[in-house]
């Protein structure tokens, strides 16, 4: 079986939260500049918004998913889930009982 090492996963775990943060820092600035006074052509407020957007989009751009036909299936995944978790057989030697004669 596959396993990462401990550098591989916190390296990760890093890069993961830093998109997060990324993402959802450049959504906050569109979001409270969108209404600014824009001063014309060379606006620094409209070109960090411009910025933004561009970083928005080179996040977003790697796959083109249509969540109409993936949401269904993540959906009948996490609700087949609990049900399979039940049906799985326990046995005696799954539940640890020591057979004596």
């Amino acid at each position: 079986m596959f396993r990462m090492t401990d550098s591989k996963r916190i390296a990760a775990g890093i890069m993961g939260f830093m998109m997060l943060f990324i993402v959802l820092f450049s959504a906050s600035v569109i979001a409270s500049e969108s209404v600014h006074d824009c001063t014309g052509e060379e606006c620094p407020i409209c070109a960090c918004i411009n910025q933004c957007e561009n970083t928005l989009r080179q996040v977003g751009g790697g796959i083109d998913l249509h969540t109409d036909s993936i949401a269904p299936f993540i959906f009948i995944l996490l609700a087949a889930f609990p049900v399979t978790a039940s049906l799985t057989a326990e046995t005696l030697v799954s539940r640890k009982i020591r057979l004596n004669n």
